[in-house]
């Protein structure tokens, strides 16, 4: 049974860092625009 905690708190670490590291690429590679003080919506998209 230890083994299976082992594995399981391995797993969950991986997924902790993966998801704080797309956190930070989708933090960088977000428009100023949207994150400064000028925010005036989203992006209206156009219905096809």
């Amino acid at each position: 049974m230890p083994g299976i905690w082992k594995v399981g708190m391995a797993i969950l670490i991986v997924c902790l860092v993966a998801s704080i590291a797309i956190a930070i690429v989708r933090l960088s590679t977000t428009p100023t625009e949207i994150l400064g003080d000028r925010f005036h919506g989203l992006p209206a998209h156009t219905r096809r």
